[in-house]
């Protein structure tokens, strides 16, 4: 009896082990997701003192995402990086939309923060208010010029 336990434990051991072999298409078995994508619309032209509507359209492989769990704008002035103003986004049927106050001249950043289908994305932009100072306006071309250098070796 004991003459058979190593050949039957190596004979074993053979057919669990060649049962878990690799298999080359396991990528194959499980869905990649794509990348979220964003496309911010802003106002071309923003006055002081007023209320803009911010929109989004947030996209994913090429279709329209509607069932975020959070879209929203977060707003402040360069020179005030501490505040900030957050508007919740609501979807409207084609996209995400949002109420910000712009309450005086000068460079704002809008960041829009998306967390949807297990992604987090927050693309940022800069706009101007108004009229800039000389000092902004230079601000604001090098930054333009820093992105259209970037994507011109593209």
């Amino acid at each position: 009896m004991n003459k058979w336990k190593i050949p039957g434990l190596v004979i074993l051991s053979t057919l669990v082990l060649s049962a878990c072999s690799v298999n080359s298409n396991t990528d194959q078995l499980y869905k990649q997701p794509k990348p979220l994508s964003a496309h911010v619309m802003l106002p071309e032209n923003i006055e002081p003192q007023s209320t803009q509507m911010l929109e989004v359209h947030v996209m994913q492989e090429n279709k329209t995402v509607d069932d975020a769990k959070i879209v929203q704008f977060k707003v402040w002035k360069k020179d005030a990086p501490g505040k900030v103003e957050t508007a919740k986004a609501h979807y409207d049927g084609s996209m995400y939309k949002a109420k910000a106050t712009f309450k005086e001249d000068g460079i704002y950043y809008i960041k829009t923060d998306i967390n949807a289908r297990r992604e987090h994305i927050l693309p940022t932009q800069q706009v101007a208010v108004g009229k800039l100072s000389k000092e902004e306006l230079r601000s604001l071309q090098s930054a333009e010029n820093k992105t259209h250098h970037h994507h011109s070796h593209h």
